[in-house]
């Protein structure tokens, strides 16, 4: 049957499912059938009914303001996403000697004749007899640039669901340098937990500050964000600690 053959099985008389009459509504029937059943539909008081509540939900619908997912569960996504992305094991790193070796003896190719080299990231440079040394061989890439360091995350307020994700992307301890010093700094607020799930440096309402991702406790699914000064920060001044916040489940 194609889309223009007429649906078996459809009753032309009333009365009409309201399955039959919202696939009409929503032009899901093949023409044929449409065409047949839509004067007789419309010639029923009662289905005329049923199609005008179709309406009625469909601009109901439409008037809805836009969803947003709450920082809460944007948080708990962006923490599963990143613990899974954690877990995977990392690929193997290939011994380019042990490789060159083995191609050589697979091709039967004297040691010298061909050299492959950079294999890791995936780029072949091939050193033929008698090639000059002096200069980069054909095909060469040129040695990378260090990367530009990327400004600081900004936050205004207490606004700290658009930076969540990349927070937990990153175990940057910026001018806190490492766990240990984020650990002391954490005591002032009577927080203690193992590594962070993320932590990176920020600006808060333009200063300088660190930001790290905690699990939140006992409450499975429960995060906690907290902001340090990472110059006053310390075991004993809870000043250093510029917010302290528990999302999800209490």
């Amino acid at each position: 049957m194609n889309g223009n053959e007429r649906r078996p099985g459809t009753p032309f008389e009333p009365p009409w499912s309201v399955d039959l009459l919202a696939d009409l509504h929503a032009g899901v029937l093949d023409p044929q059938t449409e065409s047949e059943l839509r004067p007789r539909v419309e010639a029923d008081p009662e289905a005329r009914a049923v199609l005008a509540a179709l309406d009625a939900t469909l601009a109901d619908l439409s008037s809805l303001p836009p969803l947003t997912m709450p920082d809460s569960v944007a948080a708990r996504i962006d923490a599963a996403l990143a613990a899974e992305a954690r877990s995977i094991a990392p690929a193997p790193v290939l011994d380019l000697n042990a490789a060159r070796l083995r191609k050589n003896k697979r091709l039967g190719w004297g040691a010298g004749l061909l050299t492959a080299a950079a294999v890791a990231v995936g780029v072949v440079v091939v050193a033929l007899p008698g090639a000059n040394d002096s200069g980069p061989p054909p095909g060469a890439q040129p040695a990378p640039t260090s990367p530009v360091a990327e400004p600081p995350l900004a936050v205004k307020g207490k606004e700290f669901g658009p930076v969540v994700g990349d927070v937990l992307k990153a175990q940057n301890y910026g001018p806190l340098e490492n766990q240990e010093t984020l650990a002391g700094c954490l005591q002032a607020a009577n927080i203690t937990s193992s590594k962070p799930l993320g932590v990176s440096p920020i600006k808060l309402d333009d200063k300088s500050a660190v930001m790290a991702i905690l699990p939140g406790g006992q409450s499975p699914g429960s995060y906690r964000i907290v902001v340090l000064d990472p110059n006053t920060c310390g075991p004993d001044n809870p000043n250093g600690v510029l917010a302290n916040e528990l999302l999800g489940p209490k």
